[in-house]
């Protein structure tokens, strides 16, 4: 069975399957050929009485070995090939399938899309989901398609030696898979049962390990462990069970086999019992018989697998369709909106003032939208940092940095966010940042603050207002060109088993020894490389063999070398310990001068020596100035920054 919705999947090549199958027959074709080709030999040798539909097998020594040796090179290389293509169909396809369907996870932007499906789930389409459908395609669909070409060679051979004999053999090959369908159906109902109970075992064993502390404060750990045992006992005698219907319909398939090969024999023996050459007729028809049964018997046993694997491909295709979908109605909703021509095309950076010279961006907006607003605006009429919004330009980042209204920086205008479930994160947020300098942005947990990150970095859309970055609406761009402009560090950034090289290179660009270890020493982990042997030093997966503070200081290290116009460190520091603090400072100070460096923290300590400092409270700008500035208002900002000194340096605390 050949699934339509599986050939549309990226990487499907049914012309290669085709190819497979075309260079297993031939293989086969020559194994079937060299059978009588020995038995004639043999026959010869012993001086029995050759049917006459082997006269064209030569009786010279010398060309009957060069037939035998011509048809064993062309099954070998049948074979060799066949493997070569099938490995290069499973190489390419597995890669774009897989990439396919991790990207389907995020949306353009790179936001993680919304699903339905369990991690678990997830996982396994996209690792055994995956392997599934590239043997589909390399294995199943060539035997099936092998398996209708074998017809034609079962009477291609047998035809001249018996007729009687064929026509049983090719009827035979008709009534395998009718007899094997009641088995067949079964134990593909078995095996879709047994991917229900695998997923439900390991979505049960991912939600009781990620709640595990909370089971253990409240004494249920014993008892998840109890069901989780229950399910997995329940998942191995399903599984049994898959291999019991496996053995059953290759015991059905090889009944019809054995029946078919028999009665072919018996009939060749019966029709050519007058004749001296019966003997040598019946032994060709038992032995090509039964190889002419060999890839449709194999085709019974991935009969169960084929089936999976379009259940399995279904279920790939049904999250990409619902990706594509999902981009289509955002592209025509954002063209619907926005109701004008591009704006400009190219790479866009911080500083930019107009539309770049190549690329695309998608959507377009009036330039005026992505100014500071001029003398009008609400952030030129704030008088204190107790008020909502900022200072004058006076306080803001240096003087010589700011652009005026011109369309280098950050602008927000009217800033609101509202999640799904109906919070609203962010209101009316309205502020300047230059090109460059280091601004900090605090406040509360549940201020707004990761929000305001996470709009700029794309990973959420659908704000209200305006936030421009370097003269375009951040949903105006594109994930690519985000990416190239900033760099975004977060504080649960994962590391990955390997090496510290590999850590901080994980794309392979190559970087040089001398520009890993800048990087490494501007945060203060020359020691580690040290004390870990060298840049080749393992890293245990998650980091595991690392503090929590040196794998946050990885993390920044690795952002680092990608030299952005934008750093945003959303709690990127929040594992720190205060010993490192004058460092990360020193660093901070050094990238402000080429780059805007946006802080993120509920740590106040860690923007003590911004250029300016952003106070949200319950997602609204409510104090703005430099930290003396903040302190000698006495507002909210000093009343925070005294209580975490109380805690963090009693005597800092104290004065």
């Amino acid at each position: 069975m050949i699934s339509k919705r599986l050939l549309h999947l990226p990487g499907a090549q049914i012309g290669a399957s085709l190819a497979l199958a075309l260079l297993q027959t031939l293989g086969a074709l020559a194994e079937v050929l060299l059978l009588p080709v020995i038995i004639t030999a043999l026959g010869r040798s012993l001086g029995l009485q050759i049917p006459e539909a082997l006269a064209w097998v030569p009786a010279h020594s010398g060309a009957l070995l060069g037939w035998m040796i011509g048809l064993v090179l062309v099954r070998c290389l049948s074979q060799v090939i066949a493997q070569a293509v099938s490995a290069r169909v499973a190489d390419r396809m597995g890669h774009a399938l897989s990439q396919a369907l991790y990207l389907s996870m995020f949306d353009e932007a790179g936001q993680e899309g919304d699903s339905d499906l369990p991690a678990q789930t997830l996982a396994r389409l996209s690792t055994e989901g995956v392997k599934s459908v590239v043997s589909y395609f390399t294995s199943y669909v060539p035997a099936l398609i092998q398996t209708g070409l074998m017809l034609v060679v079962a009477l291609a051979v047998l035809l001249p030696v018996s007729p009687l004999a064929a026509g049983i053999v090719f009827l035979g090959m008709l009534l395998l898979p009718i007899a094997s369908k009641p088995a067949m159906g079964k134990n593909v109902k078995v095996q879709l049962g047994q991917l229900r109970k695998y997923d439900q075992v390991g979505v049960h064993f991912e939600h009781a390990l990620r709640g595990l502390n909370t089971l253990k404060i409240f004494g249920g750990d014993q008892r998840q462990a109890d069901d989780l045992s229950k399910e997995s006992e329940g998942f191995r005698r399903i599984t049994m069970g898959v291999l019991a219907g496996q053995l059953r319909s290759l015991i059905k398939a090889d009944g019809v086999i054995y029946v078919s090969v028999i009665l072919s024999v018996l009939a060749t023996v019966l029709a050519g019992r007058n004749t001296a050459s019966w003997l040598l007729a019946s032994l060709i028809v038992a032995m090509v018989g039964v190889r002419l049964f060999v890839p449709e018997r194999q085709l019974v046993y991935m009969m169960h697998s084929g089936m999976v694997s379009i259940k399995q491909g279904k279920a790939i295709d049904d999250i990409l369709q619902a990706r594509e979908e999902a981009s289509g109605s955002e592209t025509a909703n954002a063209e619907s909106l926005a109701g004008a021509e591009p704006s400009g095309s190219g790479p866009v950076t911080l500083g930019s003032t107009g539309p770049a010279s190549t690329g695309e961006i998608s959507v377009g907006r009036e330039p005026g939208d992505c100014t500071n607003g001029g003398a009008e605006s609400a952030i030129r009429e704030a008088k204190s940092p107790t008020t909502s919004g900022t200072h004058g330009d006076s306080h803001g980042p240096r003087d010589s940095r700011d652009g005026g209204d011109d369309l280098s920086g950050i602008h927000a205008r009217n800033l609101t966010y509202t999640y799904p479930d109906g919070f609203r994160a962010l209101t009316d947020l309205t502020f300047d940042l230059p090109s460059r300098g280091h601004v900090g942005l605090v406040g509360a947990s549940g201020s707004g603050k990761s929000t305001l990150a996470s709009l700029l970095s794309g990973r959420l859309r659908g704000y209200a207002g305006d936030l421009c970055i370097g003269g375009h609406q951040v949903w105006d761009l594109s994930r690519q060109e985000l990416v190239a402009m900033e760099t975004m560090v977060r504080g649960t950034d994962r590391l990955f088993a390997g090496t510290i090289r590999s850590n901080l290179d994980p794309a392979g660009l190559g970087y040089s020894d001398e520009e890993l270890l800048a990087a490494l020493e501007q945060v203060d982990l020359t020691g580690l490389v040290g004390r870990k042997g060298g840049l080749d030093g393992p890293i245990d997966p998650e980091g595991g063999n690392l503090s929590g503070g040196q794998r946050q200081r990885l993390s920044i290290a690795r952002g680092l070398l990608r030299h952005s116009s934008l750093y945003v460190f959303d709690e990127a520091t929040s594992a720190v310990d205060r010993d490192h603090d004058a460092n990360l400072a020193a660093l901070m100070d050094g990238l402000e001068q080429e780059s805007l460096v946006l802080t993120v923290t509920h740590r106040l300590a860690g923007v003590r020596r911004a250029d300016s400092i952003l106070f949200l409270e319950e997602g609204r700008l409510a104090e703005r100035g430099d930290f003396q500035e903040l302190m000698d208002a006495g507002g909210r900002f000093a009343a925070q920054w005294k209580e975490q000194a109380r805690y963090e340096d009693p005597e800092e605390g104290a004065r």
